[in-house]
C-alpha cells in the first residue's frame, strides 16, 4: 500500500510508523489513522513504534473542520476513532509512542491508546476539547482516567488543562523521558523482541483488555456536543483567538 500521511521504517523486528502530513502540527484525521491501523495490521506482526516529524507527535484535530459537522457526521467520525484507537489493544504485540512537541486532543488520545509512551522533555500533553465546547471523542476520558485516576482526571479533562512531560511522568502518563526519545523507544522495543513471543501475547491482552460500553457512551456525549451552540462558540472563540463566552443555562 502506498501511504500519503505516513512513512514506514522496518528492521526484522520493529516497525517504525512516522507521521508526515504537510501542516507541520501533524493534524489527526481519520484517513491518517486508517493509514496508520493499515501499517500496523500488516507489519507482519513487528513491534511497533508510532511517532511525528516536524513540530509535533500531532497537535490535534483540524478544529476548523469541526465548525460545520453536525451530531450525526460527530458520531461516525468518533465511533471511526474508536474503532482504529480499539485496534490497537487487539493487536498481538507491542505499541510505543514516541512523542515530541505537542501530543493535544486527537493526538494525546493515540499516544494513549499505545501500550506505552516515551516522551522528548519539551513535550506538551492535553486534551483542550472542553474549551471549545465538546469533549475528547477518541477514548480519552477512559484511558486516562484509566492511568491517572477519576479525580486528577477530573481536573485534567474538565479543565482542559496541558501539562509537561515531567508531570506527564509523574502521573504515570508517560512511561519514560529523553532527549533522544526515538533511540530510547527502539531499546524498549528491541528488549520485547528478546521476550517470548507467546508470553507477550498473553500479557498485552490481560493487560489491555476493556470493557467498550464507555467508549460508546463517550462517542455519543461527544456527538450530542455538536448539537449545543457552546460548541460553535467555543470552536469560533477559538478561531478568532478570543476568549469562548459559554452558555450558563441547564440544557
Amino acid at each position: 500500500m502506498e501511504y500519503r500521511e505516513i512513512s514506514i521504517d522496518d528492521t526484522d523486528e520493529v516497525r517504525t510508523v512516522t507521521i508526515k502530513r504537510d501542516n507541520p502540527l501533524n493534524p489527526i484525521t481519520i484517513d491518517l489513522l486508517s493509514e496508520i491501523q493499515e501499517a500496523v495490521n500488516n507489519s507482519g506482526e513487528r513491534i511497533i513504534i508510532i511517532t511525528g516529524s516536524n513540530k509535533a507527535f500531532s497537535a490535534g484535530a483540524d478544529i476548523k473542520g469541526f465548525m460545520d459537522i453536525d451530531s450525526r457526521k460527530a458520531y461516525s467520525f468518533a465511533m471511526k476513532g474508536h474503532e482504529i484507537m480499539n485496534f490497537f489493544n487487539s493487536y498481538p504485540r507491542p505499541i510505543i509512542a514516541a512523542i515530541h512537541g505537542f501530543a493535544l486532543g486527537g493526538g494525546f488520545e493515540l499516544a494513549l491508546a499505545c501500550d506505552m509512551r516515551v516522551a522528548h522533555p519539551s513535550t506538551v500533553f492535553g486534551l483542550p476539547e472542553v474549551t471549545l465546547g465538546i469533549l475528547p471523542g477518541f477514548g480519552g476520558t477512559q484511558r486516562l482516567t484509566r492511568i491517572v485516576g477519576e479525580t486528577r482526571a477530573m481536573d485534567l479533562i474538565g479543565r482542559g488543562l496541558r501539562f509537561n512531560a515531567q508531570e506527564a511522568l509523574s502521573m504515570g502518563v508517560v512511561n519514560y523521558i529523553a532527549e533522544d526519545y526515538k533511540q530510547k523507544a527502539m531499546e524498549i522495543a528491541m528488549d520485547f523482541a528478546a521476550k517470548p513471543v507467546q508470553s507477550l501475547k498473553f500479557i498485552k491482552h490481560l493487560v489491555r483488555s476493556r470493557p467498550d460500553d464507555m467508549y460508546t457512551m463517550e462517542a455519543e456525549y461527544f456527538a450530542r456536543a455538536f448539537d449545543h451552540p457552546d460548541r460553535r462558540e467555543g470552536i469560533s472563540a477559538f478561531l478568532e483567538k478570543r476568549p469562548a463566552r459559554f452558555t450558563k443555562r441547564k440544557q
